[in-house]
């Protein structure tokens, strides 16, 4: 739902709009001066500079790339706490996770919803708190109602107050959540234990932040910052107060950058970053560090005899399988490229994990998915090279990875259809 166009609170901003597309640039400020009189324009990041520095505005709305100094040059050279949105095309997903790093508050994709970044203005006008220089408290309250998230719950917490925007955005009448706990918005995903640590720390006195998985009344999945402030009269809780602040946008941005857009697995990116981790993990936890290669075998010969989409839907199948082999919290897996997979794992000796990466071996091969191209069984199998490192011998990231396909390759040339252990192995 549509939020509503604050033109009070709008007309009161100053806004530096920066980007060098002059049609977008024209469109944009057209609509805008409309409702924001000091509406300021540049068309690349010096420029913008310059005109921050000169209009001091409440809020930047950025394109990324731009000629002489792009977006995120700009914000980083400004090290300003001005609230930042950032207008960009799917094609710039390799600079998102620098945006997310420089706490850019919104991302808008392009061809841009001038409803939506209106909407996003009046969150981060609101989220910031610069409402105070603009409004008297009457007004104020109203501002809230619509536009900010807000729930309050008595001291055992069912519901006793939501604004309307809340109430907008769940999907919820107001007589539908008054009376009601918070679990009614509560997404199998979320944990029992999410929850008992946030009464333990309320209950406190504490104010509890954390981010939560949710759902609207018609299903739809969200995810939101939550901060809870426990209120107090004569030295005791009375009720609680919770701000929400859907980030669902945010989140979808930062799983692009580290998802396999076919498996849905973790890319090769994400690999190296949580690799580093898991080191740095397993030496501080004194534990074993173990990685697994997997290459589907003749693969190439599939995509000749069968087509390409189904190739597709067969690296989809061993992504499935995978994921159903390696399921505790501390596994991960990876598409690695092409038909590679990664399995990162933990906590297992060098025999369990020979034990581990056989029954993945043999739970491809048991799903007998036909494959005449492989001579030798006619279905779909994988060959794999295992390392497994304790924690003395962790080696750095590089040859974790290349210890592991010198045992792959072993494993190609043993006739596939096996995991070889590499021999640094220790």
């Amino acid at each position: 739902m549509l939020k509503k166009i604050n033109k009070e609170l709008l007309s009161n901003i100053t806004v530096l709009y920066v980007e060098d597309e002059t049609m977008i640039r024209e469109e944009v400020s057209f609509f805008f001066k409309k409702y924001i009189k000091n509406f300021y324009c540049a068309t690349n990041g010096l420029e913008g500079i310059k005109l921050f520095n000169e209009v001091n505005p409440d809020i930047i709305i950025t394109d990324i790339q731009m000629p002489k100094m792009n977006g995120l040059d700009m914000i980083k050279e400004l090290n300003t706490n001005v609230p930042v949105i950032i207008t960009t095309a799917y094609s710039d997903i390799e600079y998102f996770l620098k945006a997310i790093e420089l706490k850019v508050q919104k991302f808008v994709i392009k061809p841009l919803d001038l409803i939506e970044l209106v909407s996003s203005i009046q969150d981060c006008i609101i989220t910031n708190n610069l409402q105070d220089k603009f409004f008297e408290k009457e007004s104020l309250l109203k501002i809230i109602n619509e536009n900010v998230l807000l729930s309050i719950a008595d001291k055992n917490g069912t519901i006793i107050d939501v604004s309307s925007a809340f109430c907008d955005f769940t999907g919820f009448s107001k007589g539908e959540l008054v009376g009601q706990k918070h679990n009614l918005l509560k997404h199998e995903d979320t944990s029992d234990e999410f929850y008992k640590n946030m009464w333990q720390t309320i209950l406190s006195g504490k104010i509890f932040e954390s981010e939560i998985k949710n759902k609207k009344r018609n299903g739809e999945a969200y995810i939101a910052n939550l901060t809870i402030s426990p209120v107090f009269k004569d030295g005791e809780i009375v009720s609680f107060t919770t701000i929400t602040q859907d980030i669902t946008s945010k989140k979808r941005l930062e799983q692009l950058t580290i998802e396999d857009d076919l498996t849905k697995l973790y890319n090769r990116r994400h690999f190296n970053t949580v690799l580093e981790a898991e080191i740095k993990r397993i030496r501080r936890e004194k534990s074993f560090l173990s990685f697994l290669i997997v290459d589907i075998d003749y693969f190439k010969k599939f995509n000749d005899m069968y087509g390409h989409p189904k190739g597709d839907q067969i690296l989809k199948n061993v992504a499935n399988i995978l994921k159903k082999c390696v399921n505790r919290p501390t596994d991960y897996i990876f598409r690695l490229g092409g038909e590679e997979f990664g399995v990162l794992f933990s906590g297992l000796d060098i025999e369990q994990s020979m034990d581990f990466s056989k029954r993945i071996v043999e739970a491809i091969y048991e799903e007998q998915i036909e494959h005449l191209g492989n001579e030798i069984h006619g279905v779909i199998t994988i060959s794999a090279g295992l390392l497994v490192h304790s924690y003395h011998y962790i080696e750095d990231d590089e040859k974790v990875y290349k210890y592991s396909d010198d045992a792959l390759y072993e494993a190609k040339h043993a006739g596939k259809n096996r995991v070889v252990l590499s021999k640094k192995s220790k």
